[in-house]
């Protein structure tokens, strides 16, 4: 690529051109004689900065980097809006000295991998002296829960006098998991693991549990072994014993994670909000002793954690958030084969620097070609569990699952898809568990215009003795402040939207006895209710 003048640069050759003008006009022999020397130097400066960019990649300037906390970053738990640090080294061979200016990291913003204003902590200028090793950090922030790929480094090099600078790029791909904020919280206690029956949820029940509650006087249908005959004795009346137990309870959060939820930046999101809270819950439900489980829908079950209990649940909970966002199944995606290819052969083309293209006018992708270079870079990895048209559509979408490459989601499902998706999830749930499961429906109830499929399974659901709850994220708190009166009538617009339909979803649930919690902006507390709220009798 051909150097690219400094400001220094632009701002001489004005001088330099104007001193030529002025001379010609005023028939001045030293002005144009000076702007043309000043021009001449320019080229000549030009002229050596060429073959920098060659010379770099023959002498293979080298570029690592790993995330500041070890060699391969274990340990390092990076989360939403914390900072964390990269750490890279820079060595070439070469018998001159480099300097480096803008080391910009580049990843795709759609997956909200870094935002706007996270600065490098290295100067404006690195210079790397010849056959020496440079290490430097780069200090990111990633606004949303995620699997970002740092596709590669983006820098500057000078040339003679900083007049002109080459453009290079460092293709080294990094992954970086971003986590929920809930994996920072320290925690309550020693990690519990329920040994049988053994939780930490108080339930009181008539002559059976571990300890003694209370007595009571004797009511109609009280068992018969429930009566303290001694204090029966003593007070003339038949009295009862109401014993609480610790036992374990089954926790399960369905998540809506359609296209409803996936407007606005990255961090300000319904789903970043709704991810937010099922993580913190996840963790304070492992925690007590309790298990937790997943389930995940956009029209259908994108992603299942089968309920568990003990601090290795965690990751898997971790790792199924991860999974839902950024999607690339072809049925929820707004991206076709056609332009799958495009956008593929477009990264290959700047990361790998291959050129998947056929000879001809016009010049045509050689998508055999393309697929073939796909495979090579995948290695063994298959595309399982990827729906897609054809087998060649999913191997490109792995490949854009594996380096976070965004394809445009779909908007929102059809019509009565959501609903019935979230009506199956709880059919599931309650065909697979064989004792009462506290469910959660975590979703904003838009695209719901129908919601008798998904009324009907919680009726089922309470039938069957589970304990059912809705929290709905409310999109108001998130929308950015309005510039203009345009932008102000547009929120008041969708402002009545989520009214309206929270108001419905608390009028049709509160009729069958299902509470219906709001979340509008990110925060570590849960919708869950406090442990003292949760114990209930059981007959």
């Amino acid at each position: 690529m051909l150097p690219l003048p400094t400001w220094p640069t632009v701002l001489a050759s004005a001088g330099a051109a104007i001193w030529i003008a002025l001379g010609i006009a005023a028939l001045d022999a030293v002005l144009v004689a000076a702007g043309g020397c000043v021009l001449l130097g320019l080229v000549l400066a030009f002229a050596a900065s060429v073959p920098l960019g060659r010379r770099v990649r023959t002498r293979r300037l080298e570029l690592a980097w790993w995330l500041s906390g070890g060699s391969s970053g274990e340990g390092t738990v990076i989360v939403p809006g914390t900072p964390f640090e990269i750490r890279c080294y820079v060595r070439h061979v070469d018998a001159r000295t480099l300097r480096l200016r803008e080391l910009v990291p580049l990843t795709d913003g759609a997956h909200g991998a870094l935002e706007e204003g996270a600065t490098p902590t290295a100067s404006d200028v690195l210079e790397v002296p010849p056959g020496t090793r440079v290490e430097f950090g780069l200090r990111l922030l990633a606004p949303a829960v995620g699997r970002v790929v740092v596709h590669g480094l983006a820098s500057r090099l000078l040339g003679p006098l900083g007049l002109f600078e080459v453009p290079l790029y460092f293709p080294n791909p990094i992954v970086v998991r971003v986590l929920p904020r809930a994996a920072r919280l320290g925690t309550t206690g020693p990690a519990r693991v329920a040994v049988e029956r053994a939780g930490l949820s108080g339930v009181r029940r008539r002559g059976e549990g571990t300890e003694l509650h209370e007595l009571r006087e004797h009511r109609p249908g009280d068992p018969f072994r429930a009566i303290a005959w001694k204090a029966s004795a003593r007070r003339g009346r038949l009295v009862v014993r109401e014993l609480e137990q610790e036992i374990q309870r089954t926790h399960v959060a369905v998540l809506d994670v359609s296209g409803t939820m996936r407007g606005g930046p990255p961090g300000r999101r319904k789903l970043d909000v709704a991810i937010d809270a099922v993580a913190t819950d996840a963790r304070r439900v492992l925690e007590q002793g309790d298990r937790f489980g997943l389930w995940c829908v956009d029209g259908r079950v994108t992603a299942h954690v089968v309920p568990r209990e003990g601090p290795g649940q965690l990751p898997r909970v971790w790792d199924a958030l991860l999974s839902v966002t950024a999607v690339v199944d072809a049925d929820l995606t707004d991206v076709d084969d056609d332009a799958l290819v495009e956008i593929v052969a477009r990264y290959v083309r700047t990361q790998d620097g291959v050129e998947i293209a056929r000879h001809g006018r016009p010049p045509r992708l050689d998508v055999e070609a393309l697929l073939s270079h796909v495979r090579r870079v995948l290695g063994s990895g298959r595309a399982d569990g990827i729906v897609a048209p054809t087998p060649q559509s999913a191997l490109l979408r792995r490949y854009c699952q594996q380096r976070a490459i965004a394809l445009s989601p779909r908007p929102e499902p059809g019509a009565g898809v959501k609903a019935r998706g979230f009506a199956d999830a709880m059919r599931a749930i309650v065909a697979r568990s064989s004792e009462p499961v506290e469910v959660t429906l975590v979703t904003d109830f838009d695209a719901m215009d129908d919601l008798e499929p998904l009324l009907a399974a919680v009726r089922l659901a309470r039938a069957r003795a589970h304990r059912v709850r809705c929290v709905a994220i409310d999109g108001r708190g998130l929308l950015p402040l309005p510039r203009d009166e345009h932008e102000r009538a547009l929120a008041v617009v969708l402002g009545h939207g989520e009214v309206r339909r929270l108001s419905r979803a608390r009028a049709q649930f509160g009729a069958l006895g299902v509470p219906v919690v709001t979340l509008g902006s990110l925060a570590r507390d849960s919708w869950m209710p406090p442990r003292s709220r949760t114990a209930q009798a059981v007959a």
